[in-house]
């Protein structure tokens, strides 16, 4: 009875926020588009060899496990697929449109007929001829289209379209594509600029690069954010999370059922809150915020001041109880909402691509079940944990060793709140925090550690320990051999094991080692010039900032000397940062899917020709190109398998020889 008296009260002081959570939730849904489009079509005008002609492209990127019908459809089946032009303006239609890619074609035993279909993308082309004398090009027109699932059809949907092209006269074999994706203000457009900005994902798919698959499911969904709690676990963001939960639970120790009852209270306050608070963020601020948290400059130095003050609660300067016997529920609901700004701090990116997935289910329940699944592997860990902790009656020895793994991670946090500051410098250019300001940082704090683990140091709290433990003194042997190890990279030694969280190499100002690579560029088109001057092929990389993955895969790989020497010698290398705040001399106006976009900063521009050129926003993102921009090799993700990346660098290598002949 003392039970149900206790969750009335609860209640009784919580319904305002209840009522609050609500509100803001019912927001959000209302916020959210109201139907996922299972069917997304893009459209462009590209060049063709033979002058005077230019192809219409329809690229249509299908969800999950929806299925597009194709065109010419036998009678009294399902609609086919239809292309309508209804204006047509400086050119004509040459021939009839035709598919790219071979449809499935099977009997369907509902319509009692063969059938053709696509799943996951669809292309097709239709040929047009430019009239003699036409100064631009204005094609407007629909698509009629079905799309269907294992369950249920959609009716016939309708997608209108408008193309547009001036024609340079000078320029008539200039890639047009390029030319209607990017337009610089008061800027002249050569051929070799729109060269290089021309989409190249059909010569990718050549090369054994396919389409991303976009199949998700419920299941896969819960799933997918499993996955990402489990990563988070294995990142320094939310340890403060479970060591506070602990400490708490301790000091509110009561009887074990009214302790397994707040347990339970807590688990599920965040299994619900968590995923309501994500997608009240998505609503507010669409899913790109779950990419650009760590690329922006106040989040980074939110979190940078956020650890500081998590590091020094594991350190002793205050002991407050997250858990209180009288507001539960409420302070459950503000340690969600804490542990949605660390897990964006380290997995953002992560957990923002399965939730894009995820919303071609349904904008509401995909991405909420994600965010489930990711919580509730924080959760379960979490809850064995305090079951553990709780049942066991509280001994010395099992405070010390809680208050000394506290101490031990306050440490960790501390050093770990560097990169947030780190991160923030490096997007603006500000050069405040160089690779040697940040290890002589953390050399400091992981010798102080050293020296609280042989019992040196104190902090508040402390209980005197005349004698340390075997355990600890081995801890404090490997604490004080990775400050020396840390201690080269103050000379530009690369610390490749500690390469995704330290500054890269590019950022050290004193440097003894070999000198980065000479061919390196940071602008595509001074990259792209040097390498026609120079008859080299290019190592182009899409990387950011705030993506530890390419620091890994820098640090790792390009250092290993067979590597190193294919990269000074061979390729020049371009790295571009897509989260690079460096103002642009005049804005641009570039189309992505077809959307005019103002472009304002260098790292803008150069997610726009990751986007309109290869079809790919993930970082990091590597590809071999000639000199005029085609590709020479499928995309490179994220791997450091140094014999794998070997091959990718000398494949690209053979064949631009080959071409070169």
């Amino acid at each position: 009875m003392k039970y149900l008296c206790d969750l009335i009260s609860i209640y009784t002081n919580m319904k305002k926020i209840i009522v609050l959570l609500v509100s803001f939730l019912i927001t959000g849904i209302y916020a959210l588009p109201q139907k996922a489009e299972p069917v997304k079509w893009d459209t462009q005008i590209n060049s063709t060899e033979k002058e005077g002609f230019r192809e219409i492209v329809f690229s249509a990127h299908i969800s999950g496990e929806w299925h597009l019908f194709g065109i010419q459809l036998p009678e009294g089946g399902p609609h086919s697929t239809v292309f309508i032009f209804d204006k047509i303006e400086g050119a004509v239609l040459s021939g009839n449109i035709h598919e790219i890619n071979r449809p499935i074609e099977e009997y369907n035993p509902l319509f009692e007929m063969n059938l053709k279909w696509y799943n996951h993308s669809a292309r097709f082309i239709q040929g047009i001829e430019i009239i003699p004398g036409s100064e631009k090009i204005l094609i407007k027109g629909h698509i009629e289209y079905q799309a269907c699932n294992n369950v249920t059809c959609l009716p016939p949907t309708r997608y209108n379209f408008t193309l547009e092209e001036t024609i340079n006269k000078t320029l008539q074999n200039s890639e047009t594509s390029a030319s209607s994706a990017i337009a610089p203000k008061h800027e002249r457009l050569n051929k070799a600029y729109l060269n290089m900005w021309k989409p190249v994902k059909r010569q990718m798919e050549e090369f054994g690069e396919s389409p991303a698959s976009t199949e998700i499911s419920y299941h896969k969904a819960y799933v997918n954010g499993f996955k990402g709690g489990l990563l988070s676990l294995l990142t320094p963001c939310l340890w403060p999370m479970i060591l506070m939960s602990i400490y708490s639970f301790q000091q509110q120790r009561t009887s074990r059922r009214r302790s397994l009852f707040r347990i339970l209270l807590y688990s599920i306050t965040l299994l619900i809150v968590f995923p309501l608070c994500g997608i009240l963020l998505s609503s507010i601020f669409g899913i790109q915020i779950f990419y650009q948290f760590t690329t922006n400059l106040i989040s980074n130095l939110f979190l940078f001041i956020l650890f500081v003050i998590l590091a020094a609660f594991l350190l002793g300067a205050f002991q407050p109880s997250i858990i209180s016997k009288k507001k539960a529920v409420g302070n459950f609901i503000g340690l969600s909402i804490l542990t949605v700004l660390l897990s964006l701090s380290c997995t953002g990116s992560y957990i923002g691509s399965y939730l894009t997935q995820a919303a071609s289910l349904d904008p509401i329940s995909g991405p909420f079940l994600t965010l489930n699944g990711f919580v509730s592997a924080f959760v379960l860990p979490v809850a064995i944990i305090l079951i553990f902790t709780t049942w066991n009656p509280a001994t010395p020895k099992q405070a010390h060793r809680l208050l000394l793994l506290n101490r031990i991670t306050g440490f960790f946090i501390l050093a770990y709140s560097l990169t947030f500051l780190s991160i923030a410098d490096l997007i603006y250019g500000k050069h405040l925090l160089n690779r040697e300001i940040f290890l002589v940082l953390w050399i400091i704090i992981f010798s102080f550690l050293g020296i609280y683990l042989i019992g040196k140091l104190k902090f508040t709290h402390d209980q005197e320990t005349p004698a340390i433990s075997v355990g600890r003194f081995f801890l404090a042997i490997l604490t004080f051999s990775f400050t020396l190890y840390m201690v080269p990279g103050l000379l530009g030694a690369p610390l490749k094991e500690i390469g995704a969280l330290v500054p890269p190499l590019y950022a050290q100002d004193f440097n003894l080692y070999t000198k980065d690579f000479g061919n390196h560029f940071d602008n595509y088109n001074e990259g792209m010039e040097y390498a026609k001057n120079s008859e080299k092929p290019v190592l182009l990389e899409f990387s950011g900032y705030g993506c530890a993955e390419s620091r890994k895969m820098e640090a790792s790989v390009w250092t290993y000397p067979r590597i190193k020497h294919l990269l000074d010698q061979e390729f020049v290398v371009i790295r571009l940062m897509v989260d690079d705040k460096t103002k642009l001399p005049e804005a641009e106006i570039i189309s992505i899917d077809g959307k005019p976009t103002e472009i304002t900063t260098f790292g803008e521009k150069w997610q726009a020709l990751q986007q309109v050129k290869f079809g790919s926003e993930s970082q990091p993102y590597q590809v071999i190109l000639t000199p005029k921009g085609d590709p020479l090799s499928s995309a490179y993700g994220y791997s450091i398998d140094i014999k794998q990346y070997i091959n990718f660098l000398n494949n690209g290598l053979i064949r631009f020889k080959q071409q070169s002949k």
